[in-house]
């Protein structure tokens, strides 16, 4: 039996928070401590190990700390580099640095899988990320890839037309996998996915163990977050899901004109959990005063972690609050976050950005409106 593991972004800072950190590593150390009991044969990961591809030192010694654990008990990590933690230039990244000290293993080609032995050997191959550009090299890597005697796995990470039909956000169809290969163990995708091949073999996505964006909370409502046990003793895959603890992520739809008594009625609800709740506001109705709105929701993170707000509804200075009332940053940031970029991706930005002048940003208003 073998883990399938995907997404862990070691590192991720969302909204920011040191605590929403933690909970990226803590969700990550559960997984480990799954593997571990249930005595896996190996722990498969399909990409974006780490958030970005130079992580922080903490990232890092998150991961040394887990993976020793798994060395020790004699369960190989095997993993692929997905888009976030690819490097942008060749050179030593972190996967390398770890593979060194004999922490995991990297694949980089489909001709040299890594082999396990369970009941029957697996074959274990795997290919990293290949953007939009390089689809048709892709293509070409994977008609190389040869099923070997006994049961195979293949790693990917990328974008497949079926499940993100979307200009520029896939790189393969269905069609375009190998055949022969019993077990497709795909990452990139963070909510959950399971199908059956017409040959039999399974195609599977594991997600993130997280919720990282606010996109994901319905599908974690539905599959929850977590990882998947692969058991390939018999002729067909067998896939037994493993939940993770996360930090709740709530929705919820208030009316502007109800707002103060709404707010104390989550009070209320939000205080019954014991880790404090990441909150999700959609404000409709009538338009009103951002200063007076966010007064009001402050009073939430005396039992949230965080709450944010979508505030189409709210009025600033009298008006409808757009992009012509913001800063440099704000505009900025706005449209980088529009565009899928992470908090972490974008605080460097901003950093890089941050001896801006007045010119500056009335060049950028205009460009807003152009």
């Amino acid at each position: 039996m073998i883990m399938h593991v995907s997404d862990t972004h070691l590192g991720k800072r969302q909204y920011n928070l040191d605590s929403r950190e933690q909970d990226v590593y803590h969700a990550f150390s559960q997984l480990v401590d799954a593997a571990i009991r249930e005595h896996v044969k190996a722990v498969v990961h399909t990409g974006d190990l780490f958030d970005v591809y130079e992580p922080s030192n903490t990232a890092e010694l998150v991961a040394v700390r887990e993976l020793r654990r798994l060395k020790e008990r004699g369960i190989p990590f095997i993993s692929i580099p997905g888009d976030h933690d690819t490097p942008k230039r060749k050179g030593t990244y972190t996967h390398k640095l770890l593979k060194e000290i004999g922490l995991l293993e990297v694949l980089s080609t489909p001709e040299q899988p890594f082999t396990v032995r369970d009941d029957v050997q697996i074959n274990i191959f795997g290919v990293p990320h290949h953007p939009t550009a390089s689809k048709e090299l892709l293509r070409q890597l994977l008609s190389n890839a040869r099923p070997r005697e006994g049961r195979n796995v293949l790693m990917l990470h990328q974008g497949m037309r079926e499940y993100l039909p979307y200009e520029n956000s896939w790189q393969l169809e269905l069609g375009d996998l190998p055949k022969g290969f019993n077990y497709y163990a795909l990452g990139h995708i963070h909510s959950r996915k399971r199908e059956k091949m017409p040959d039999g073999s399974l195609l599977a996505i594991a997600g993130s163990p997280e919720v990282m964006r606010r996109e994901e909370i319905e599908s974690y409502k539905r599959d929850r977050k977590g990882a998947y046990l692969v058991d390939l003793s018999k002729g067909e895959p067998n896939l037994q899901q493993i939940d993770v603890e996360v930090r709740p992520q709530l929705e919820f739809q208030v009316d502007s004109e109800t707002l103060e008594s709404k707010v104390e009625e989550l009070k209320v609800e939000l205080s019954r959990y014991h880790r404090r709740p990441v909150v999700h506001i959609t404000l409709i109705g009538k338009t009103r005063r951002r200063s007076d709105v966010m007064e009001v929701l402050s009073s939430l993170l005396q039992v949230a972690e965080y709450y944010n707000l979508d505030d189409r509804t709210v009025v600033s200075n009298g008006i409808r609050a757009d992009v012509k009332s913001l800063g440099a940053r704000e505009i900025i940031s706005q449209y980088l976050k529009e565009n899928g970029y992470t908090e972490q991706e974008i605080s460097k930005i901003m950093q890089i950005i941050e001896v801006s002048d007045e010119s500056v940003e009335d060049e950028l208003r205009r460009f807003a409106f152009t």
